[in-house]
């Protein structure tokens, strides 16, 4: 840790790790699913069991603080750092939660008849993914304020990862299922696509501006109203997505279509095509029909039939 150039990317050695770990659980999805959830469960569980002793082992926080350290803490920051904050088997808990929304979904793509969901379904979907997103981001503040709730720490540190990721998968599964309404609509908007497109790039170099302003900026800063700490963010966003754009063009697009040109040449891709609006209802009852018919008397060739013989 003391020697690496950027030393916030551990983030991708570990989401490399999970990314070799993930066919264990997409095959055992797929082959058997009881077995396959069940495995996911014992598997986050055992993930959100060893944060929480860590904690209580080491007295770390449920987090990593920057600033205002409470005293009833570990201080020792680097300590944390190295022995649990970037460890993938303390961070493997939201990352399977992604796989279950993943397998989920592919399921719900494949399905002819798309099931419709009630208004109270949508309503307490949304409303539990709210309140547990809330808590995930804002349910850090009895440890700032060093209250003594060691149970609540605990609690709190073994799992608002996953709680954070559960309130996300519900924001994705409705966006993909069509109840996301005007959150869908604005996350899709085509001038916010660009931006995500730079994410990673934007990433990698965030950190540079952040400390640079900074270091520039005179100290001690006394921020008497929340604009100035506003300012600075938009700066260093700014910044950052500047220098993420050159990252993505010079290094990311182009490696990009070298691998899709290396990998994909002999490749076809099938994707799934919706039916069009007018035609719809009439495929389906196309393929449906007994014997594999056309209203017309001959074999669908949808079906992979050959036509009868002529008499």
């Amino acid at each position: 840790m003391e020697n690496r150039c950027m030393p916030w990317t551990w983030y991708i050695g570990t989401e490399f790790i999970f990314y070799v770990l993930s066919p264990i659980f997409l095959l055992t999805l797929r082959r058997n699913p009881t077995i396959g959830l069940l495995i996911s469960g014992i598997v986050i569980s055992a993930s959100s069991a060893a944060n929480g002793w860590g904690m209580w082992y080491y007295n770390f926080p449920p987090t990593q603080f920057l600033w205002k350290q409470p005293a009833m803490f570990n201080a020792d920051y680097i300590k944390h750092h190295i022995l649990m904050y970037i460890k993938p088997q303390y961070r493997i808990g939201p990352y399977i939660v992604g796989l279950l929304l993943g397998y989920y979904l592919a399921g719900f793509q494949a399905q002819t008849q798309k099931k419709q969901r009630s208004l109270k379904f949508i309503f307490t979907g949304w409303t539990i993914a709210s309140l547990t997103g809330f808590w995930a981001l804002y349910g850090l503040y009895p440890s700032l304020q060093a209250w003594d709730w060691p149970i609540y720490h605990y609690f709190y540190g073994a799992t608002h990862r996953t709680v954070f990721s559960l309130a996300l998968s519900w924001l994705i599964y409705a966006c993909h299922t069509g109840i996301g309404g005007f959150v869908n609509t604005l996350l899709s908007h085509r001038y916010l696509l660009p931006l995500s497109t730079l994410s990673y790039s934007v990433y990698l170099f965030h950190m540079i501006p952040v400390v640079f302003t900074y270091l520039l900026a005179p100290f001690p800063m006394i921020f008497g109203t929340k604009w100035r700490m506003i300012a600075h963010c938009v700066i260093q966003l700014a910044i950052s997505y500047f220098f993420g754009t050159i990252c993505t063009m010079v290094a990311e697009l182009p490696a990009l279509n070298i691998e899709r040109i290396f990998l994909t040449r002999n490749v076809k891709k099938a994707s799934l095509k919706p039916l069009s609006t007018q035609n719809a209802d009439h495929e389906v009852q196309t393929q449906l029909k007994p014997n594999n018919e056309t209203p017309s008397g001959t074999v669908s060739p949808v079906l992979g039939s050959s036509p009868p013989a002529a008499s």
